[in-house]
């Protein structure tokens, strides 16, 4: 996902970050990242001070923009959502954020009090986007259940639905003062739909002007009669609006409409699709619509002239012409790309040349890793566009995934291929040192360093082999079609070639040759020995002491020969699907082989048996690496779940698994000190991993290992509240989580301590306080204080946990320091929220009823007197500006933005004079 921030600055989501890139110079200049936790979407607020991140994990975090530093720990979080955060969209005001996930849930969250508002419980597919309409009052939300819900936020129920699209709605976009709706779904067109607010069409009806009935007439079709409105749709018993279905416009991209991206001016719409091109639509104003209608009415009144006999009386319908959609909005055209476009935005601010000339700019996130940014100039007159890509961050990585990596043997760089190239990468900097490119070198899947780390050997999957100079990225030897088929592995030995081998099932021995030739000496390959092998090879390994040389086969089987007669010496069969990865370790002695089937097998080199088999991931194993240790047999193994993990070889016991790639592991590296590991993913990211020094002890790991499955047991155990249904529409925002559970057991812990501070009071009034106890004179503010302590976003969470026999005590220490104005914000919030959920229980309690009847008379009491020094401040400060203002003659908290503003403005139009005249 990308979004503007602003003229030159774009922010841009990739893995766990979120990236903020300036354009002109191809810099990134601030950056937003959770380990661990990639990001589903962002979104800023109207001012731009705060953005929202979306994880996987189904948390959002708010973080300030304009704090200089940004910390993981300072950030606001709010965890609601059971999986990923689809969908973000702030309020006008920037007060109230709403969060749309996977488990097809809405939350609202009270960004002021940093907690959650409710849950909104009605659509049944992954929520796709939310907007806010009608000065916040409402709420708008899409799904793939091919439903739009209109939610009253007040009463926190969905008052209207739209059923008409047949198919997954991924988008939407609001016009016309939120009167028209344009929706994207799978389908070929885009579903206009007319929204009539029945408060502000009344009000219109009472000041209408006979003049405007044509204006009125294109925006919509009902009329108020005698104050009674005639429609032509179902209100489906809702008193706020009346929505009709208005037209569709005709898309040319090809598939899905992914997205819906509206100019701030609301003049041009554009639409994403799962294609390189990009649909553009002019949004027309009334007065251009006025004029489209008379222009269309002519035409039509023209061509009946000219068809109609004299005996033929037609009259024409202005109320059928008036609903043609593409009077409001009409298709101009299209943007085309190189590369499929995933999101699109335009920048809020847009540049306005002349009369009838625009120029916008927009970001554009591609399908192969790159950001555009585009400046589009529309002559709104004639519709005419011009687009032009002014800037492109295409030289920060690859365009496509990642097949293969290799270190080179001084551990100084390690290259990395792909589809389109190969990068060699400086291992310190983590810079692109050179970019190797060839015409005839597609589709890379393997690759090794030579001897030296001078030169560099790539294999293709149409079976050709390329040989790379480092020193001037050119191709010094080829060999088309080397292999019949892809080539599914490289591996070097004894540093006199190499031994390709694929799909042909032939593995072929080359070796290094230095010839002459015009530009005098360069390497080259010679191939000596070809093996025939019973299957496909799809991966290869030789013995350090260069003795043997294995293959892992298509047959779900792993054969090994003798590296120098090519003999067969053992076949190793255990898998019950294809070995995918093998390598053997140090001392030759030991052999491992990865599978489809989600194993790793450990067998003896010597007699070929198996000595164990671990089930190794959730998914296919793509990579087994041995480390470099003769003492220690420990090896890597990385697999399709995303996880890499380390085993010991003779213990046959997990040592620690690498948590942070997304998608699918292709390829992995360990430079020749064990001390660094590299990988590369699925999820277009390339991973660098250290060695530390901390020393893991698997007791402990295991250990871990069980709180974490006991807590994932907790988090999903659902807590019931009594008298409460378990589908409601409307529900808590937060969820049950670890922080959640620890919270309530602080609350009990302070509760217990408190009880036997009392008791031991009235025992003996000598006696020595509890330590946690100690400081306070009050015992009752040491509950408000670990209320306090409590994440905002985890309170009413942790105090639906607490056992009702807890509550009285919570009650009585809130009420007495409501009394003595301690923390009175808080301590009302706690105390209508128990009340609220355990109002039956307190009801039907005796002793509480004094309780209740106290906080009755207190509360209102003491907030009002909250409320009037608030009051008194807030009016004491502004006196206190003003008298600062007229002392000192200057102007106090002055809006920059808004006199910058002023000033280009006032610029740009003595500009434009200038140029009329000229």
């Amino acid at each position: 996902m990308v979004e503007a921030f602003d003229k030159f600055t774009c922010a841009v989501s990739a893995s766990e970050s979120v990236n903020f890139y300036n354009l002109r110079t191809g810099e990134i200049i601030d950056r937003f990242s959770r380990e661990k936790h990639s990001v589903t979407t962002f979104r800023f607020s109207e001012n731009r001070h705060l953005i929202a991140i979306g994880y996987n994990d189904g948390e959002v975090h708010l973080h300030n923009r304009n704090k200089k530093f940004h910390d993981e720990k300072k950030a606001i979080v709010f965890a609601g959502h059971k999986t990923g955060v689809n969908c973000l969209s702030f309020s006008q005001d920037g007060l109230i954020l709403a969060s749309g996930g996977k488990d097809s849930v809405i939350i609202l969250w009270d960004v002021v009090n940093e907690s959650g508002m409710f849950r909104l419980n009605g659509h049944k597919g992954s929520i796709t986007q939310l907007q806010f309409t009608r000065n916040n009052r409402f709420l708008i939300s899409s799904s793939k259940d091919s439903l739009i819900k209109f939610w009253n936020v007040a009463t926190q129920s969905c008052f209207y639905t739209i059923s008409e699209s047949i198919t997954e709605i991924y988008s939407f976009g609001i016009l016309k003062e939120d009167r028209l709706l344009v929706v994207a779904s799978a389908e070929v067109e885009l579903r206009v739909f007319e929204i009539n607010w029945l408060e502000q069409l009344e009000e219109e009806d009472k000041s209408i002007d006979p003049n405007e009935t044509k204006v009125r007439r294109l925006n919509t079709s009902n009329t108020l009669v005698g104050g009674n409105l005639i429609e032509d749709g179902n209100l489906q018993g809702n008193t706020i609006l009346h929505c009709k279905k208005r037209g569709t416009l005709i898309r040319q991209a090809k598939g899905r409409a992914l997205q819906i991206c509206i100019s701030h001016d609301e003049t041009l719409l554009l639409c994403v699709g799962a294609d390189s091109l990009v649909d553009m639509f002019r949004v027309y104003s009334q007065e251009e619509s006025v004029k489209r209608f008379n222009k269309k009415l002519r035409k039509a009144k023209r061509k009946l002239q000219e068809t109609n006999s004299d005996e033929v009386e037609s009259i024409i319908d202005e109320a059928e012409i008036s609903k043609d959609v593409t009077l409001l909005i009409a298709r101009i055209g299209d943007i085309r790309t190189d590369a499929k476009v995933k999101w699109m935005d335009i920048v809020r601010q847009h540049q306005v040349i002349g009369d009838n000339l625009n120029q916008y700019r927009i970001y554009s996130l591609q399908n192969n890793n790159s950001v555009q940014g585009i400046t589009l100039s529309l002559d709104l007159k004639t519709n005419d566009k011009e687009a032009q890509v002014l800037a492109d961050l295409d030289k920060r990585g690859h365009r496509s995934d990642i097949r293969c990596l290799a270190f080179a043997s001084n551990n100084a760089a390690f290259v990395s291929s792909a589809a389109e190239s190969a990068i060699i990468w400086d291992t310190a900097s983590l810079l692109p040192v050179n970019h190797l490119v060839y015409e005839n070198m597609k589709d890379l899947t393997v690759a090794i360093f030579a001897p030296g780390d001078k030169h560099a050997v790539f294999g293709a999957k149409d079976g050709s082999l390329f040989v790379f100079d480092l020193s001037t990225c050119e191709v010094i030897d080829e060999h088309q079609k080397a292999h019949e088929s892809s080539i599914y592995s490289l591996v070097g030995f004894e540093d006199k070639g190499i031994i390709s081998c694929g799909a042909d099932k032939k593995a072929r021995f080359w070796t290094y040759e230095m010839i002459n030739d015009l530009n005098g000496k360069r390497l080259c390959l010679r191939q000596t020995r070809i093996l025939e092998l019973p299957d496909e090879a799809l991966c290869a390994a030789v013995s350090p002491n260069g003795k043997f040389v294995a293959f892992g086969l298509l047959d779900n089987t792993a054969r090994v020969y003798f590296l120098d007669s090519l003999k067969f010496f053992i076949s190793l069969y255990g898998h019950s699907l294809p070995v995918t990865c093998i390598d053997i370790d140090p001392e030759s002695k030991l052999i491992v082989t990865g599978s489809a089937d989600k194993s790793c097998k450990i067998w003896g080199l010597d007699f070929g048996d198996c000595h164990k088999s671990l089930f190794a991931h959730d998914d296919v194993v793509t990579c087994v690496n041995f480390g470099p240790s003769n003492e220690e047999k420990l090896f890597w193994s990385a697999g399709k779940d995303g996880k890499i993990k380390q085993w010991d070889a003779v213990k046959f016991e997990r040592v620690q698994v690498l948590e942070g790639h997304t998608a699918e592991i292709r390829a992995l590296a360990l430079t020749s000190d064990g001390a660094q590991l590299i990988s590369a993913s699925h999820d277009k990211s390339i991973r660098i991993w250290e060695l530390s020094d901390e020393i893991i002890v698997l007791q402990e790991e295991q250990e871990l290992e069980r709180e974490k499955e006991y807590e994932e047991k907790l988090v999903d155990a659902e807590d019931i509240v009594p008298g409460e249904a378990t589908e409601k529409e409307s529900d808590l925002a937060p969820k049950k989580s670890i922080e959640s559970i620890k919270s309530s057991e602080d609350i009990l812990q302070g509760i217990e301590i408190m009880r036997a501070e009392i008791i031991n009071r009235l025992n003996d009034p000598n006696h020595t306080p509890h330590l946690l106890l100690k400081d306070y004179k009050v015992l009752e503010y040491s509950i408000a204080d670990i209320l306090q302590k409590i994440r905002s976003s985890h309170l009413e969470k942790s105090l639906m946990m607490i056992p009702f026999s807890y509550i009285p005590d919570i009650l009585r220490s809130l009420c007495k320091c409501i009394l003595d104005h301690f923390k009175i914000e808080l301590s009302t919030r706690v105390v209508l929220f128990l009340i609220r959920i355990h109002h039956n229980l307190i009801i039907n309690s005796i002793e509480l009823l004094p309780l209740i009847e106290q906080l009755r008379t207190v509360l209102p009491t003491e907030l009002s007197h909250a409320k009037d020094v608030v009051g008194l401040n807030s009016i004491a400060l502004k006196f206190l500006q003003l008298d600062i203002e007229e002392r000192e003659n200057v102007k106090l908290f002055k809006n920059v933005s808004e006199v910058t503003k002023t000033k280009k403005k006032k610029t740009s139009a003595k500009t434009a004079l200038i140029k009329t005249f000229a």
